[in-house]
């Protein structure tokens, strides 16, 4: 679950050479990634399933094998890995989960500990071998145990992969937005799972998202609300109390473009080293929701054009502006800070 991008466009594109975990399902290992950042197939929770190495290896290009956590309950989690080198690599993966953010610095990051107690798990192939050959699929081994969450209705699940050439080193603190933006845009050994899933049924959809700002001074942002596949007309609501920084917005999932995207958004000053909550609430105008439906908030920042560091984390992205002709869509260059996506279950 997550957040920040390693968006195209950012620099010339490089191919990794190690084990590395996906983005979501086109991500190929190229630095920096293209699509969204946030549905790594690769972190797989399974309630209280398992899953063997033949299962994850048949289903590396699909389908999702992801099941939603279950507050309470047993949910072994899986991580997943490809090596990209031409020789035999080997590694260990880590997993977090933090509460629902648009920002999801390192400091909120919670470790989850394997069955056994330890943070540290070998990635192994279908022999069992931690040597994973050139090419090769490998799994976490064992699964990582989680079985219980702080009371909340979302949280997002981060995996770091460790090997002897790539160590990632997290960083404790940001000196600003883009550096942490840049920072994840380059670390194909970092993956997030940021989904959350509201019943079939249901008429209405409430999430809490912390949102930040770590800069000196204050920046403006766009909220960017995306949908697929619900109802045109779909009310959305976007809340921030704090006074500091108050938002009130009433947005509408417009009729759906070619590409199936339902896009609305707005934009907002943020203040310095601000931290507080958004509130999203999705309304439908007839009915339940339709299952498969998707409804994603982004958080971006507008670079400074004299500012090299924000530029270089600065990427093209598709947004919409009120004009007279009503919402259209538009090219605008900006820095993704991080995203939340909530799934509507099927019937």
């Amino acid at each position: 679950m997550f957040v920040p991008a390693r968006a195209s466009g950012t620099a010339t594109a490089t191919g990794y050479n190690d084990l590395y975990i996906r983005d979501n399902f086109s991500d190929t290992g190229v630095i920096p990634s293209s699509g969204n950042p946030c549905q790594s197939p690769d972190i797989i929770p399974l309630q209280s399933g398992s899953l063997t190495w033949v299962t994850a290896n048949s289903t590396y290009a699909g389908p999702d094998q992801g099941l939603s956590i279950v507050n309470g309950g047993v949910n072994n989690i899986y991580v997943r890995a490809r090596n990209l080198n031409t020789v035999a690599a080997a590694g260990t993966a880590s997993l977090y989960y933090a509460d629902a953010s648009l920002f999801l610095l390192p400091t909120s990051w919670i470790p989850v500990s394997a069955a056994g107690g330890s943070g540290s798990v070998s990635l192994v192939d279908g022999a069992g071998s931690a040597s994973i050959a050139a090419g090769g699929v490998a799994l976490s081994s064992p699964s990582f145990l989680l079985t219980g969450l702080p009371s909340g209705p979302h949280y997002c699940l981060i995996s770091v992969l460790q090997t002897a050439a790539h160590p990632v080193q997290v960083p404790a603190s940001f000196q600003t937005n883009a550096a942490f933006s840049v920072w994840v845009q380059n670390n194909p050994a970092v993956g997030w799972r940021n989904i959350s899933y509201q019943p079939s049924g249901s008429v209405q959809l409430i999430r809490t998202f912390s949102f930040a700002s770590i800069n000196s001074g204050p920046e403006y942002f766009h909220f960017r609300v995306l949908g697929r596949g619900f109802v045109a007309g779909t009310t959305v609501t976007a809340q921030c109390t704090d006074q500091l920084c108050p938002i009130n917005q009433r947005l509408t999932l417009p009729a759906p473009d070619v590409n199936g995207n339902q896009v609305t958004g707005f934009d907002a000053s943020v203040p310095a080293s601000f931290s507080g909550n958004l509130v999203m609430t999705a309304t439908s105008p007839s009915g339940a929701f339709p299952p498969g439906a998707v409804l994603t908030m982004t958080y971006y920042q507008y670079p400074d054009l004299n500012d090299a560091l924000e530029m270089r984390a600065a990427n093209l992205f598709e947004i919409s502006r009120n004009t007279e002709v009503g919402p259209t869509p538009v090219a605008a260059r900006l820095i993704m800070i991080g995203e939340c996506t909530v799934t509507v279950l099927g019937g």
